[in-house]
């Protein structure tokens, strides 16, 4: 009987002793993590420069995507709370951008190029949420931000130069689908 009051007696004190040793090791993480979330406020430097007029005049009167690059240009303050209020808010903005996409850039290209926008971001809302932050992962993920909305601009701008090449004549009908039923006569159809 005695034994056993001694067995439970050190498993409270083992016990006891890894607490205090948790709640020390807590106070480098927290000033570790106030670095990597400064950090991360200095890598917070997104531009969206639109050189073609054209491409620009769409994309202002484009309410979501001004709504988004709004959202991204503007840098939070530099606290995780804030952060992670951003990159939520930056989800909630991706997100609605492929709901109303212009009628010249609404194409498969540029659908693809805004789910890797959206992925990236939603991988930014992530591991802003991790303990502790890998700030190595964010870093990449802020640089992937800047160019994924980059190559959005870029597509953008290349739709805008196949737009004004000339269709040759009879190239219309090249581009329409084919119905072979239309096409069919009755007397190819094999009789039985």
């Amino acid at each position: 009987m005695r034994y056993i009051f001694v067995l439970i007696g050190l498993s409270f004190l083992v016990t006891g002793c890894k607490k205090q040793t948790e709640t020390t090791e807590n106070l480098p993480l927290t000033v570790s993590q106030d670095s990597l979330v400064r950090s991360i406020y200095n890598q917070w430097k997104f531009t969206v420069a639109v050189s073609n007029p054209s491409v620009n005049s769409k994309l202002n009167s484009w309410e979501d995507w001004r709504n988004y690059t709004n959202e991204l240009t503007i840098a939070p303050n530099a606290s995780l709370s804030n952060l992670t209020r951003k990159a939520n808010a930056l989800v909630e903005k991706s997100a609605v951008l492929k709901n109303n996409i212009p009628d010249l850039y609404n194409k498969p290209e540029t659908k693809a190029r805004l789910a890797l926008l959206e992925t990236n971001i939603q991988n930014l809302d992530m591991l802003l949420e991790l303990e502790p932050l890998n700030i190595k992962e964010i870093n990449v993920l802020l640089a992937n931000i800047q160019k994924n909305t980059s190559s959005l601009i870029n597509q953008f701008d290349e739709f805008e130069i196949k737009a004004k090449i000339p269709k040759e004549t009879g190239e219309e009908q090249l581009h329409q689908r084919i119905d072979t039923i239309k096409r069919a006569t009755l007397n190819t159809i094999p009789q039985e």
